[in-house]
């Protein structure tokens, strides 16, 4: 908290004394001016996909600490009810398989350019599995989304609090994890990727 100044005293010793309180409200203007320009930078860097983030780990002197679940880390397990029908999504029955887990909600612009591009992985890369789970959404609304976006994949529902968001380290979406066989997440994609850094990245965990 910022201790407000107190208000000038008239004459030669207030003018004095005001001196320091105006040097102190420039420091302030000055720190909120320096925060709100960190904090706008910092929201960028959510929301934009970095090249780096989609880059496949190498090993541990290459993890990456970006949230709960990193690169070169085993993926948390998760066993969720299905968005449509009464089945259950769990990551442990597709180990040994490749998997793209994304995060999305009916609320998100971006999800929206993305939902083509996830849509095109399950096309040509038949042997890769794509997983949503709904963050912070209504499952109406989602189950609405997906129908009018055509989303053919499997959807989950994210449940209250969001736990398996939550264990992913997931703040803002979309955000998406690639999965390898070993269950080792390899890269993970902040906002909505490039559609030439996404062929990279699944190609590699196809392997």
């Amino acid at each position: 908290m910022f201790a407000r100044p107190g208000p000038e005293r008239p004459g030669a010793e207030g003018a004095e004394s005001g001196k320091p309180a105006k040097r102190r409200r420039g420091g302030v203007l000055l720190g909120a001016l320096a925060l709100g320009i960190a904090v706008a930078a910092g929201i960028g860097a959510v929301r934009k996909s970095d090249p780096a983030d989609l880059t496949i780990d190498a090993g541990p002197a290459r993890t990456r600490i970006a949230g709960v679940a990193t690169t070169g880390a085993l993926a948390p397990p998760f066993d969720l009810a299905a968005l449509n029908g009464s089945g259950r999504i769990s990551l442990d029955a597709l180990r040994g398989k490749p998997v793209v887990l994304n995060f999305w909600a009916s609320w998100c612009a971006e999800c929206k350019a993305e939902f083509p591009l996830l849509a095109e992985i399950t096309r040509t890369h038949p042997g890769v599995t794509v997983i949503g789970i709904t963050y912070n959404d209504l499952a109406f609304d989602a189950r609405r989304f997906a129908r009018d976006h055509h989303a053919t994949w499997e959807l989950a529902k994210g449940g209250d609090g969001d736990p398996v968001g939550r264990a992913y380290g997931v703040r803002a979406i979309p955000q998406t994890f690639f999965i390898d066989r070993a269950g080792v997440i390899r890269a993970r994609a902040f906002g909505l990727p490039g559609r030439a850094a996404l062929e990279h990245v699944v190609s590699r965990i196809s392997k």
